[in-house]
């Protein structure tokens, strides 16, 4: 819990750095969440549909 404090802390420091609103700093870190899980969320697919077609080409090698 500490850690999270911290790092809201120091990004809330940047924001008032950056002459930020209160509203604009919760916007920009709802946004920076957004973004993270949807890269996360596109690249373990990518890779999880990597490993299926391996799989797949495996199991017809095998079938023939």
């Amino acid at each position: 819990m500490n850690i999270i404090k911290s790092y809201y802390l120091e990004f809330d420091m940047f924001a008032i750095a950056l002459g930020m609103s209160p509203f604009e700093t919760i916007t920009v870190a709802i946004s920076a969440i957004v973004f993270i899980v949807a890269f996360t969320w596109v690249s373990i697919k990518g890779d999880l549909r990597k490993l299926a077609n391996e799989l797949i080409e495996d199991n017809d090698q095998n079938k023939t």
